[in-house]
């Protein structure tokens, strides 16, 4: 899949956390994510492609930040990270999360359906941008 649209390319600062428990619906839709336990970073609710240091290796994801519209309207704000080719268990881990370009607003889908269609297109996004030449090297985690 080629990038669609213009690589919007974010400038924020590393933020880290503790991997908490979720409702695990992610899990249950075959994109597990690590809930992240921080103070929000001073970025917009939405979705990114970004690359998380966890003991001692990087990896690519994208996190969405946000209140989860979809599955409920009594949520509190959340940051959730899938991460891209990796299996295993985070709880109680800690790791290290850079945003690195941003890919849409956070919105409100008419069933789980919709929802897991959407997360699959904006996988299939970060995973085409973070192949692309267009990755600075400089941007990512050193």
């Amino acid at each position: 899949m080629e990038t669609k649209k213009n690589v919007q390319w974010i400038n924020k600062q590393e933020f880290g956390g503790e991997v908490i428990h979720g409702m695990k619906i992610g899990r249950k839709l075959g994109f597990p994510t690590a809930n992240v336990a921080s103070s929000s970073p001073s970025l917009q609710n939405g979705v990114y492609g970004v690359q998380v240091h966890l003991n001692s290796k990087k990896y690519e994801g994208i996190m969405n930040i946000g209140f989860k519209p979809t599955i409920g309207s009594d949520l509190k704000h959340t940051i959730e990270i899938h991460l891209l080719n990796f299996e295993g268990d985070l709880y109680g881990q800690h790791l290290k999360c850079i945003p690195l370009f941003y890919i849409r607003t956070e919105q409100k889908f008419t069933s789980l359906h919709s929802l897991l269609k959407q997360i699959k297109e904006d996988k299939e996004y970060a995973r085409a941008v973070f192949r692309s030449k267009s990755v600075d090297q400089n941007k990512r985690i050193s």
